[in-house]
């Protein structure tokens, strides 16, 4: 297959229920620190909440426990097995309140300057396109958060010849397919593009000497 024709925003990992082991390591992983980021923005009671590539719905669960029953969340995801896996996760924890939207990042039908937004970006090919749709259904005065990738921070110490083989696999594909797996560091540049002028940003760079989460990238990788 040509280069050309591995552009695309198809999502090659594992979907739905066959995901839900690496989703959950990766909440496990990075879920302690976005959420006391989020917390240290500051959810509104009763607040209006997008949240756009919302997956499985570990995030969306976290929006919807936060704004309260009278908020609401919109959970947009352009694959309909995860929107299933999630919405099963919003009925079995009891949230009303959680609104399931099968659309695209770049095109989610929502209401202009309506929400608070929370969104990914490292699996787009258009990532800018997907911002600017953000910026676009963002309510005046409202908070667009963005968690994404820095591919290159990865490392092992002491470094390992597999471990460094697995990156550069994964790096070259996602190259071919057009993705950046370095956006996370790109993102105050974006955010900027868009009209949202005054970004902040922070880190997460969790270390582990053992167990699961040592695996993140094995589970990624297959």
């Amino acid at each position: 297959m040509s280069a050309e024709g591995l552009v695309s925003d198809d999502y090659i990992l594992a979907t739905g229920a066959d995901a839900a082991r690496r989703l959950a390591l990766l909440d496990l992983v990075y879920g302690p620190d976005a959420t006391r980021i989020m917390t240290g923005i500051g959810i509104p009671r009763g607040g209006r909440v997008a949240d756009i590539g919302c997956g499985t719905g570990s995030t969306t669960g976290w929006f919807a426990r936060n704004v309260g029953p009278e908020g609401e969340v919109t959970a947009v995801d352009a694959n309909a097995d995860q929107l299933a896996v999630a919405r099963s996760h919003a009925e079995v924890d009891g949230h009303p309140n959680i609104h399931f939207v099968h659309a695209s990042a770049y095109g989610t039908g929502l209401l202009r300057d309506h929400f608070d937004v929370e969104l990914l970006l490292c699996h787009l090919v258009r990532p800018l396109d997907a911002l600017r749709e953000m910026a676009a259904i963002a309510k005046p005065g409202g908070i667009v958060v963005c968690f994404d990738i820095d591919f290159t921070g990865l490392f092992s110490v002491p470094a390992a010849a597999c471990y460094a083989r697995v990156q550069e696999l994964l790096a070259t594909h996602d190259r071919l397919r057009g993705i950046d797996n370095a956006l996370g560091l790109n993102l105050p540049r974006l955010f900027r593009q868009v009209g949202l002028v005054e970004p902040d940003t922070a880190f997460i760079h969790p270390v582990y000497l053992r167990g699961e989460q040592k695996r993140l990238l094995e589970y990624s990788f297959f």
